[in-house]
């Protein structure tokens, strides 16, 4: 738990939500301070705090003072639990801001605060609540109020491990911060721990009771008689504490010594008790210290005697009701239809790190919360929506696929904060990227019955006459609205190439620009140097279009001439009507054994098929068709091939579609055939080098084969091992494969070997191996050694897979000849154990997230590019004549749509 008086900064800001009403924007002005912690000084809370109170009553308050500046906090009516801080502006306004309570920490403005006075203090001496506003003036209730819940332990508790219970012991007191589900409270003990407790062990105090009276063995209602009974019942050395009938206020000690009943008085005198002239701060203390030491020679206070003695089947009963605590779920009840639970890496702009953690989306709160995992109950933060900002992540930007952004800006005043997320697989980005579309501020639904989908095109060729003593390392960073998505490569070379192209397929209808910043590379970190900005709007309904453009400086310091940079720019923006217009085009793309699909990217050039496939592998998974497209395309390249040599080596749609298809399926397969062995790798010191050239002593020579051998090892023993973690989808289409090439080229005996493995290996394993960042195999890039070992280890993998030796160019490699040679055979096993499976078995499949109306009509959006195309072919081919009058159809109802919503 941080400081009380420290405010801490969350990478994912809480919001502020006007209490039932209009939201009202804050300025969040934050004076220079050199210290990382704020002393957080605010008056006491008896001067602010008005307890729960209604929005009229609290404005009638304020004006009633009738001074800027003046404010108070009260609980909400509308949403009890929270908070609302009122607060009286320039020109009599009153505005009301929502402050958010949750597990003993408060949300306002994208801050988290320990307490509300923290939250008093900083915006009094730190920040502006509203632009050139503080608050100044605390407005007291009429009456100090204290509506803090108490409760007290009926019985000892011990929490569970990795959780946010805490154990107490019976008569242990604490305050109540939140009313969770299942009969949990969140509270707050005296010491100040705070965690989760069982509400069926705890009893409740009146807000206004004296705090002794919560400690167990303190009796308020009881004669002397009665207590000197109830020691004699207790035995020797028991004790209990009364009020004193001759000094209210005061307290009597009733001690059981030697058959007698001793009585000692206990003054209560301002904050203190005194017995016996001395001075204890509680009456807890002065039993803590006579229970070890001496009250009257002889003897010490030995068993008390509690007010309530439950039966032991009464604590059974209450023990066997305690629910098991389960983590998030316990903050509040969501809507299914309007939640979504999982795990995503988390990396904040701050920390270069990223972390698994356990997030709940919540549509109804309209906030996203994030938790060290899903034991906890306490979130580690939150992020709210209504100001929150989604982006795509392209795959260059972290090197590593599924990432996306959320972009949190609070009040326009230019503290943002950026969330990196990742996720495990495609399939799971889609699903948490189209949720979060439906509640990000920038990309939530409208009114319109129309769908926008906006992709841009970004190919930065090259620059120009840069100065060399500014660029040492160029590089280039692509930014959406001042948001960074993409990343070019660093450039070693005198004349500055990248060649580098783009595809950001998704990106918010509200961006109306983007930017090129032109970077250097140093040692620790990078310079932005100078940048060109593109307004979308110059690009709309054109092909790619080329220029070049004049780099401007991105600050004073740079001056004169900074060069150019080339780049080729599309932008377009595809209308997407209602799913049930794409119904007659969804027909065909299922129909006739797949012929549309076939003509359709028979005519897409090469950079349109991985946009293509994606759309159609999403629609033909939601169907439940994938494995029947992509054997008949496998099919169809088979037949056409002449040499088994070079089946499959070539980009095509086919290949395309493969690899999209595993990209999409196999993230668990690809972690439990190699991720050991490559975390192994990234974590080892030792060098695997084997050549000559590249190692400082050639003694290093033998220590490094026996490095590189033992990895090997290492790596087809987990390979071989992961035959069951491969989908079920996958082995059918492998097993489809084998059949197909026995038939092609019956008499050669191990073309059914080495077509699996230019899937497995060529196209999935081997280049997971060499980028294990693109595979979310590790978070950080290898080290120049790492790399190294990691290329090696791919390079002899995929030579085993081949079934060949090493390669004559390396004699450095021969070492490796015994260990290809020895695992031969059981790589041919493996591979045909992968592919032997048969379609008898169905398997249940989750369901698949799509958008159906956004990929249709991305398949519209080809088919009506190449139609020209299509209507020619149909002339030999009928049967597509369909597919041409379908995509005029589609186009004409689109052109009616827009027509419509204009």
């Amino acid at each position: 738990m941080a400081d009380k008086n420290t405010a801490r900064q969350t990478s994912l800001e809480e919001s502020l939500c006007v209490d039932g009403y209009e939201e009202v924007e804050t300025q969040t002005v934050e004076k220079e301070c050199p210290e990382a912690q704020l002393e957080l000084n605010a008056p006491a809370q008896k001067l602010w705090y008005h307890g729960r109170l209604d929005r009229q009553t609290a404005e009638e308050r304020l004006l009633n003072n009738n001074e800027e500046g003046n404010y108070l906090i009260r609980e909400s009516e509308s949403k009890p639990g929270s908070f609302v801080l009122s607060y009286h502006g320039t020109n009599h306004l009153i505005s009301h801001f929502r402050i958010i309570s949750l597990c003993g920490n408060y949300y306002i403005g994208g801050r988290q605060f320990d307490s509300l006075s923290d939250l008093i203090g900083y915006y009094t001496a730190w920040s502006c609540l509203l632009k050139g506003e503080q608050l100044k003036y605390p407005v007291p209730p009429p009456q100090p109020v204290d509506d803090r819940r108490k409760v007290v332990a009926l019985l000892s508790y011990r929490q569970l491990p990795d959780t946010d219970e805490i154990s107490f012991e019976k008569g242990d007191l604490f305050v109540v911060c939140n009313e969770l589900k299942d009969g949990w409270l969140w509270v707050t003990s005296l010491t100040g721990q705070s965690g989760l407790v069982p509400a069926a062990l705890m009893e409740n105090l009146d807000s206004s009771i004296d705090p002794v009276e919560a400690l167990p063995y303190f009796h308020g209602n009881i004669t002397k008689e009665i207590a000197v009974q109830r020691l004699q019942r207790a035995g020797e050395g028991s004790f209990l504490v009364r009020p004193s009938d001759n000094s209210p206020g005061d307290y009597v000690l009733f001690f059981l010594c030697d058959k007698e009943v001793l009585r000692y008085r206990i003054q209560n005198k301002t904050s203190f008790l005194w017995l016996g002239g001395r001075c204890f701060q509680s009456l807890q203390a002065i039993v803590e210290r006579y229970t070890k030491e001496e009250i009257v020679d002889g003897y010490k206070l030995i068993t008390p005697v509690h007010r309530n003695t439950l039966s032991s089947q009464q604590t059974n009963d209450i023990y066997a009701s305690i629910p098991q605590s389960s983590g998030p779920n316990l903050l509040s009840s969501l809507d299914e239809s309007q939640s979504l639970k999982g795990y995503l890496s988390k990396r904040s702009e701050r920390t270069k790190r990223w972390k698994s953690m356990y997030f709940i989306l919540n549509g109804t709160e309209s906030h996203l919360l994030y938790f060290e995992n899903e034991k906890r109950s306490k979130p580690k933060g939150l992020v709210e929506f209504n100001y929150s900002s989604l982006y795509p992540v392209h795959d260059s930007f972290f090197e590593r696929p599924n990432c996306f952004q959320l972009v949190s800006e609070y009040n326009n005043n230019n503290n943002v904060q950026i969330c990196y997320l990742c996720a495990e697989n495609g399939d799971s980005a889609q699903k948490w990227y189209q949720e979060l579309k439906n509640h990000c501020e920038n990309t939530r639904k409208q009114k319109s019955v129309l769908k926008k989908f906006c992709s841009l095109t970004i190919k930065i060729i090259d620059a120009q006459r840069l100065q060399t003593k500014l660029f040492h390392h160029p590089y280039c960073c692509v930014s959406l609205d001042n948001v960074k998505v993409c990343r070019t490569q660093v450039s070693e070379d005198k004349q500055v190439f990248w060649g580098e192209e783009f595809l950001l397929d998704d990106i918010p209808t509200t961006t109306e620009k983007f930017s090129i910043t032109v970077c250097n590379k140093g040692k620790r970190n990078s310079t932005d140097i100078a940048h060109v900005t593109v307004n979308l709007s110059e690009l709309e309904n054109t092909d790619m279009i080329e220029q070049k453009y004049m780099l401007q400086p991105c600050n004073s310091t740079y001056k004169g001439d900074l060069g150019t940079l080339r780049v080729k720019a599309s932008y377009s923006q595809e209308i997407i009507m209602p799913q049930e217009e794409y119904t007659s085009l969804k027909e065909l793309l299922l129909s006739d054994n797949f012929k549309h699909l076939i003509a359709l990217a028979g005519y897409c050039q090469a950079n349109e098929w991985i946009p293509l496939s994606k759309a159609c592998l999403r629609i033909y998974r939601y169907e439940r068709l994938e494995n029947q497209v992509l054997n008949v395309l496998n099919d169809l390249e088979i037949e056409k091939e002449e040499e088994v040599s070079t089946l499959f080596r070539a980009t095509s749609f086919t290949t395309t579609m493969m690899d999209q298809y595993m990209r999409m399926t196999c993230t668990p397969f690809v972690h439990a055939a190699v991720k050991n062995t490559v975390q192994k790798i990234m974590d080892s010191k030792q060098s695997c080098e084997l050549d000559p050239a590249k190692m400082e002593t050639p003694s290093e020579a033998k220590v490094n084969v026996d490095n590189l051998l033992h990895l090997l090892n290492e790596t087809v023993e987990g390979i071989f091992k992961s035959t069951d973690s491969c989908p079920h989808n996958l082995r059918q289409i492998c097993h489809h494969l084998q059949l197909q090439v026995t038939k092609r080229w019956p008499t050669d005996e191990t073309v059914k070997t080495r077509v699996i493995s230019g899937f497995i290996f060529l196209r999935l394993l081997c280049p997971a191996i060499l980028n294990p960042k693109s595979f979310n195999l590790v978070a950080e890039n290898p080290s120049e050694m790492s790399g190294r070992t990691l290329k090696l280890v791919a390079k002899v993998i995929q030579n085993l897979a081949n079934l060949v030796d090493t390669g004559t160019k390396e004699v450095f490699m021969e070492v490796v000849k015994p260990f290809i040679k020895k695992n031969r055979d059981k790589m041919i096993m493996y591979l045909d154990e992968l592919s032997n499976i048969q379609s008898v078995h169905p398997v249940k499949q989750e369901n698949i997230p799509v958008d159906l109306a956004r990929d249709l009509a991305t398949v519209h959006q080809m088919a009506a590019t190449h139609l020209q195309d299509l209507r020619k072919l149909s002339e030999t081919q009928p049967c597509l004549r369909k597919l041409v009058a379908v995509t005029d159809m589609l186009t004409d109802h689109k052109s009616k749509y827009i027509e419509k919503n204009s």
